[in-house]
């Protein structure tokens, strides 16, 4: 019998609550976290569930920076800071998501196109008016596509977050310490952050739960995947 250790992919929600102290800050991260690697990362923060009081401040900044943090272009320019995706299939997938946020009700607040480039790109793009019963909300893209979903406070935000089938990483953004440790208990994620995304060195376990998968990489917990235990008696003859 064979013994695996799984990494499967997630959806991971950013959570951005009304109180965060730094709000350019946090939209950085948020754009980071999607558009980085063009969104071709098993933990993008693909889900944004952003507090009322501030989404439309948060949206507003989003929209304003986000079209030019990553633009594509030629692997070996280094001018550029998005390459295409990995290959034609991947690229008609992530099309066909977008294809299928439009149809099922969300805006395209920008992108949701491809540039006049040769090769398998997609230009960033991000959905607003997005409810979690969408497709775009539910299921893994793995591409640079994200998603505002709109909560009233923690308590929704949680589920919301934890309304999935993934839990590989997530994150809260908060000042309140209380909050954070609510946020880090209820999540239902491997790997979680509090004010950051998709930090770690390997002295942190990443770890995914769910359909995300089932042991771990770095630390000893990781190590202990390619172990077995043993138990041994042994009699002394008295």
């Amino acid at each position: 019998m064979n013994r695996v250790s799984l990494e499967c992919g997630g959806k991971s929600p950013q959570i951005f609550l009304a109180d965060l102290e730094d709000l350019d800050r946090a939209v950085t991260y948020a754009i980071n976290g999607i558009f980085g690697v063009m969104g071709e990362v098993c933990s993008a923060g693909s889900r944004l569930i952003v507090d009322r009081p501030i989404a439309e401040a948060f949206k507003a900044r989003f929209i304003e920076r986000g079209p030019a943090a990553f633009v594509p272009g030629d692997p070996l320019d280094p001018d550029t800071t998005m390459g295409p995706l990995v290959t034609r299939t991947q690229h008609d997938r992530v099309l066909g998501y977008i294809r299928k946020g439009r149809d099922e009700g969300a805006t395209v607040a920008f992108g949701g196109d491809t540039p006049d480039l040769p090769g398998y790109y997609v230009n960033s793009t991000l959905f607003t008016d997005v409810d979690n019963r969408m497709t775009i909300a539910r299921e893994e893209i793995f591409g640079p596509v994200a998603t505002i979903l709109e909560v009233d406070g923690l308590e929704e935000a949680l589920r919301v977050a934890n309304d999935s089938i993934y839990g590989l990483a997530a994150s809260v953004w908060t000042t309140d310490l209380r909050a954070a440790h609510e946020a880090v208990r209820g999540l239902e994620a491997g790997t979680l952050y509090v004010n950051c995304f998709d930090h770690g060195d390997p002295t942190a376990p990443f770890l995914g739960h769910k359909q995300s998968g089932q042991g771990g990489d770095k630390t000893l917990e990781g190590l202990l995947n390619y172990t077995q235990t043993k138990s041994a008696w042994i009699h002394l003859g008295r």
